[in-house]
Formats: structure tokens, C-alpha cells, sequence
């Protein structure tokens, strides 16, 4: 699974519960959501990323990168 972070478009925040929904839907495994920031984060399976960016009121999908000290 990769780890994304949704943001949500403005027009759309207060559907957050709804867009949060349809990521689901779309086989988003949800972890969090920050209602001020408008994001979300998770994880999915590669093949489904597009499918993300696909849902109403998505703005950007966003693959999430960890850092590790060297």
C-alpha cells in the first residue's frame, strides 16, 4: 500500500464527511483526517491512486514521504 495525504478543495470542506466517503469508496484506507487543514491521510493500493483523484472535491492526491535520519 502507498501512503497518500488528500487535500480537499475550499469548495468542498463543509462535504468533508462526504468526500471522506467517496475516498473510501475508491479504496482509501482513511487514517486521519484534519477538518482545519483540509487533508486526509492514508494509504492504497498503486493501481487505485487515480481512482483518488477522480472523487469530487479532490483538489490533489499526494504520495506521503517519509523521512528517516541517515
Amino acid at each position: 500500500m502507498t501512503r497518500v495525504i488528500v487535500s480537499v478543495t475550499d469548495e468542498q470542506l463543509a462535504a468533508l464527511d462526504d468526500v471522506v466517503s467517496h475516498l473510501r469508496d475508491a479504496g482509501m484506507a482513511v487514517e486521519d483526517v484534519q477538518e482545519l487543514l483540509g487533508t486526509v491521510t492514508g494509504s492504497v493500493e498503486p493501481a487505485a491512486l487515480a481512482a483518488l483523484q477522480d472523487v469530487p472535491g479532490v483538489a490533489d492526491v499526494e504520495l506521503q514521504r517519509d523521512v528517516r535520519p541517515s
